[in-house]
């Protein structure tokens, strides 16, 4: 049984600004199972009066009440019993007509089981006369694949797959033909038991009209016009109109004469327009609000049972949408590699005639710019995310939204997409550069960058109301990115007043990060893929397992002789590596990979290695610029100006971060802020979010 069955309005007036349009005074009591039309001139406060019945716009003054319980002091609990379909389109145009039923009916009903809502929404779809097209995608505007009817029918019939008390439907049949338009009021007529349902219709024909149990008329002031049976409506304006005629009041007769030719309801709807019903002789009777109000009764109205299981409607609903989006696919395998070959191909170079990676000098560019595109493609992907589902986020609102589930299904597509787009570029850009071994580091700070730019684009895209004035924010997220990473300009070098602490004794530390560059995300991603590059090649690595190894031997205080002949296999390893060469970079890798299992099975031997090559694998694998980098910022953490106050500086470049009196690896502090940035930019992005939904000022998204 459904929960509410009386609805009352008691002087319930708003008004937009100094306009007079919206409605006035409006003193009405409906009780359930009447289709009731809602007409009047434009501007008359249809819209405004359905807006604020759904609890999506609170009047200024007056009360709505729903069994006798104020809807905007029990906004959460009544609002989840209110179906609303407002004028616009709020589907998802990239998904079917059947995807888009089916999707609808999983946040609307929670306690059907899913073959029962695959039932519900097939006999919807027969219903609305769309079982021929239930495969096909609406488009969006530009694009249409379905008739303006069809789109009205599927817009309106998502409403209908919920089972809620109040059903309130905003210009279902504006420019449709009588055929659809009829097609649509039967299919709401046949779910209007137990139901309190209103149409706000502009101009509807003759037997459209007459088919509404009452209709409900406003005037130009959103004044109460007239509230009756279609009938009665229509025999009191004929009668008043006529008897205008015969009073011969100073109003011109012809105009009244071809007024009275006009059809019902057209004939009404311009005495309203050229205020006419002013003149009438008779009182239109209005419905009087009860003056005293009843003592309150127990609340009868519980808040309807949410779907916590949206999560996978949410993820289903964004992949299929995302697969769909043309732009999304186009940046995926079309930008991505576009790009790669035009950084990695203009960044190709070598002093030696050819081109070798450790010669390089473009290398720490290359990278940076990589973070860049990043970032780029991470904004490109979501800038428009909640944007485009506005419509749907507004008109499910009442239904139980999670937006964490919400925010996370987005979050996690993102993510899909971040990783394709990362590994068509890396595997492009990396191969041009003969960059080797090194993909899982560079995956791991593209990724993490997208995402960042990801989140920044949901931020936007939840606090900006159009595409257009999202994309426009890109540029000024960018911007200053690239400007106060510490790439294109090395921070020993920028404006000395962008430090806060700027005193004397700081001057000779010139690799200091200035306290406002730790808000840029690139500044983060940027140093730890220099020191991945420097630290993590498969060379640097292999080195520095077999110094740690000869450091521990060191520290003995005697050796036995298997000691000793261990030390000596890592002393010949470490000097062989050094100076090993082969014929390509893949004899190398596979040399390097032999001595390390050779050494851990205590089998080493240096002759077994012949050096017989043109490329070494220093060449391979370290690159001079970066080394210099990494090395420059270690030599100033060592200077001794820089202890005065027995604690080490935090140098950019640097490999180790000395906080709170301990000194930690760079990179994982930096994927921690990383990850501290998404984490901060989602849940404002939900706050956000949380706080338009649950709005009641009529604002849109």
């Amino acid at each position: 049984m459904l929960e509410i069955n009386k609805l009352e309005l008691t002087s319930v007036s708003h008004h937009y600004g100094n306009s007079s349009d919206g409605i006035s005074q409006l003193n009405l009591e409906v009780e359930a199972n009447e289709l009731i039309c809602v007409i009047g001139p434009s501007g008359c406060g249809k819209s405004t009066l359905l807006k604020i019945l759904a609890g999506q716009l609170r009047p200024i003054s007056g009360e709505v009440l729903y069994n006798e319980e104020s809807l905007y002091e029990n906004l959460h609990k009544i609002r989840s019993h209110i179906s609303y379909s407002p004028e616009e389109e709020s589907f998802d145009p990239l998904l079917s007509i059947e995807e888009n039923f089916n999707f609808s009916a999983s946040i609307r009903c929670p306690d059907l089981s899913k073959e029962e809502r695959q039932q519900k929404t097939q006999q919807l779809i027969k219903d609305l006369l769309l079982e021929s097209k239930c495969t096909k995608i609406p488009g969006e505007h530009f694009q249409k694949l379905l008739s303006g009817g069809e789109r009205k029918r599927l817009n309106v019939g998502l409403e209908l797959t919920n089972e809620s008390s109040v059903l309130l439907i905003d210009e279902p049949t504006t420019g449709l033909s009588s055929y659809d338009s009829e097609n649509i009021i039967n299919s709401i007529r046949e779910r209007v038991d137990g139901k309190i349902c209103f149409v706000s219709i502009h101009q509807p024909s003759r037997k459209l009209f007459k088919s509404f149990d009452k209709a409900l008329l406003l005037d130009n002031d959103g004044n109460l016009a007239f509230w009756g049976s279609p009938d009665e409506m229509e025999v009191f304006f004929n009668e008043s109109l006529q008897s205008l005629i015969d009073q011969s009041k100073p109003i011109n007769q012809t105009d009244l004469l071809r007024i009275q030719e006009i059809g019902t309801p057209e004939f009404i709807i311009e005495l309203i327009q050229l205020n006419l019903h002013n003149n009438f002789d008779d009182q239109i009777t209005k419905p009087q609000a009860n003056g005293e109000r009843t003592t309150k009764k127990e609340s009868l109205i519980s808040e309807k049972k949410r779907n916590l299981k949206q999560f996978n409607t949410h993820l289903s609903r964004t992949l299929l949408s995302k697969l769909r989006n043309k732009s999304t696919i186009f940046s995926t395998l079309v930008i991505s590699p576009l790009l790669a070959l035009l950084v990695a191909g203009v960044l190709r170079y070598s002093e030696s005639q050819r081109y070798i990676f450790s010669e390089a000098p473009h290398i720490p560019a290359y990278i940076f710019i990589s973070l860049v595109v990043a970032m780029f493609l991470g904004l490109t992907n979501s800038a428009n995310e909640i944007i485009r589902d506005k419509g749907m986020l507004s008109r499910e609102r009442g239904h139980g939204i999670i937006v964490s589930q919400y925010i996370l299904s987005k979050f996690i597509i993102l993510l899909l997409f971040s990783v394709t787009q990362s590994w068509i570029y890396l595997w492009i850009g990396n191969s041009i550069l003969l960059i080797h071994h090194m993909t899982e580091h560079y995956m791991l700070w593209m990724v993490i960058t997208n995402l960042v730019g990801s989140s920044i684009g949901l931020l936007i895209s939840v606090s900006i109301k159009s595409n257009k004035g999202a994309l426009s924010l890109i540029p000024i997220i960018i911007i200053p990115q690239i400007l106060l990473a510490g790439a294109l300009i090395e921070y020993k070098k920028i404006n000395p007043s962008l430090y806060f602490n700027n005193s004397a004794s700081n001057k000779h530390i010139k690799h200091q990060v200035p306290e406002f560059c730790n808000i840029i995300p690139l500044r983060w991603s940027y140093e730890s893929l220099i020191i991945a590059q420097n630290e993590y090649n498969l060379l640097s690595k292999s080195l520095r397992k077999i110094d740690s190894i000869k450091t521990e031997l060191f520290k003995k205080k005697t050796l036995t002789q298997k000691d000793e002949n261990i030390l000596n296999q890592y002393k010949d390893a470490y000097t062989l590596l050094f100076g090993l060469k082969a014929k390509d970079h893949n004899e190398i890798t596979a040399q390097i990979e032999h001595i390390t299992n050779s050494l851990s099975r205590n089998s080493f031997n240096s002759n077994d290695y012949l050096n017989d090559g043109e490329l070494s694998a220093t060449q391979t694998f370290l690159n001079s610029k970066v080394r210099d980098l990494v090395t420059l910022a270690e030599i100033e953490i060592e200077d001794y100006r820089n202890h005065l106050e027995e604690k080490k500086p935090n140098i950019f470049l640097g490999k180790t971060k000395y906080i709170f009196g301990g000194s930690f690896n760079t990179i994982y502090i930096n994927f921690l802020v990383m990850c501290i940035f998404i984490l901060i930019l989602l849940t404002l992005t939900g706050f956000i979010l949380r706080k338009k939904l649950s709005s009641s000022s009529g604002h849109s998204m």
